[in-house]
């Protein structure tokens, strides 16, 4: 009988950031190898899926959905984006506990009062907390009540020395053979010419994605380089003021704000760009920077201790400092003016994504993690 799996993540069905990609890989990839694979997702009372799982088993609660606000813009914002979050694990909780004996192993993204519902409820199958970031909200200790933890990059030396030591490492992965580099109609359709140079920038609009240090980059760059378009890829708080900065800047016209995108589409981005760019403040690992490199792009990043590595320093892009705006725009145009630089880096990251960040490998470490669990609770 397959081993049956229910991921629930409370943004998978609104926006794709690193929890939700991790999720729907991983979990594919789960299901190659034999796993039957269920979803639960949330949707706004009024609204609906702006990403929805294009999965035969999966499902959707309504609960009330703060994210559409700024709250992270105003003080005690936080306390709506908490109160958003309590609904859904509340609501996901009951909605899991009726149907548990459906379910071998339950996975959550973070959701700490999700597996104190859980436990409090009697739900028997084993809980498995994925933890995207070191921070996190748990007022009911529901960290601690998981029957195993998993987490990656950066995040994984954290938890194992503040929370838990028996944090499993899984790592983070990248569909070499969905992202590669290859031709496509990108360009063609929104008008892009074939000698102009493509900055991609794929990252929801969020503070610490910091749009406006790197259209700031950008339009320094742009007095140099003319030639070049800046294509944006994610939605969030922050848009509507990275447009209006960019119109601001001057650089309105070469700048294209795509916003949330079709995930099976997105390849056809990367492969249409000539560099990919990093301007976070914080990353515990970066989806996109291994989507870039298995997409066969140079990257240009900004010193976030996991994400340099990934693309060995110099050997795949530049690194510049976090608040080296000057630095910045100068390395876009180091590598906008060197196609030969940037066929080497390029090689040089598809190769090292391909050797050793497929996901077939951390599905099978989480598929053992699973049946080890299920070993005990059986014993």
């Amino acid at each position: 009988m397959a081993l049956r799996v229910l991921f629930v993540n409370r943004m998978a069905s609104m926006l794709r950031g690193g929890g939700e990609t991790y999720d729907l890989e991983i979990s594919r990839h789960l299901a190659g190898l034999g796993c039957e694979v269920s979803y639960l997702s949330g949707i706004p009372v009024f609204g609906r899926a702006v990403t929805p799982i294009q999965r035969e088993r999966s499902f959707t609660l309504r609960t009330p959905y703060a994210a559409s606000l700024p709250w992270d813009k105003f003080k005690g914002g936080w306390r709506l984006r908490a109160f958003d979050f309590l609904c859904f694990e509340y609501a996901a909780a009951r909605w899991a506990l009726k149907r548990e004996a459906q379910f071998d192993i339950v996975q959550v993204c973070e959701l700490p009062r999700f597996v104190n519902f859980w436990k409090k409820g009697g739900g028997a199958a084993p809980v498995v907390m994925r933890m995207t970031s070191p921070i996190y909200h748990d007022p009911v200790n529901g960290v601690a009540q998981a029957d195993a933890l998993i987490a990656s990059g950066t995040t994984i030396d954290k938890i194992r020395g503040d929370v838990r030591d028996d944090c499993v490492n899984v790592p983070n992965g990248v569909d070499t053979g969905l992202f590669r580099p290859h031709e496509s109609a990108f360009r063609k359709k929104h008008g892009i010419g074939a000698d102009e140079i493509v900055v991609l920038y794929v990252a929801r609009f969020a503070g610490v994605k910091r749009h406006l240090f790197l259209l700031k980059a950008f339009a320094s760059a742009l007095k140099t380089l003319p030639n070049m378009r800046l294509v944006l890829v994610g939605s969030g708080h922050d848009e509507p003021l990275s447009k209006t900065t960019a119109k601001e800047l001057g650089i309105s016209d070469r700048v294209l704000f795509l916003g949330e995108y079709p995930f099976d589409e997105v390849p056809d981005v990367y492969s249409s760009a000539d560099i990919k760019v990093m301007a976070s403040d914080y990353e515990s690992f970066s989806f996109t920077t291994l989507e870039a490199m298995a997409s066969g792009l140079p990257l240009v990043v900004t010193n976030t201790e996991w994400v340099p590595r990934l693309i060995g320093g110099d050997e795949g892009g530049r690194v510049t400092a976090i608040d080296d705006n000057d630095g910045f725009a100068e390395a876009i145009l180091e590598l906008a003016q060197n196609e030969d630089l940037r066929r080497k880096m390029g090689e040089r990251n598809r190769q090292e994504a391909v050797q050793n960040y497929g996901w077939t490998a951390s599905a099978r470490k989480l598929l053992t993690l699973y049946e080890g669990m299920l070993g005990e609770k059986e014993g």
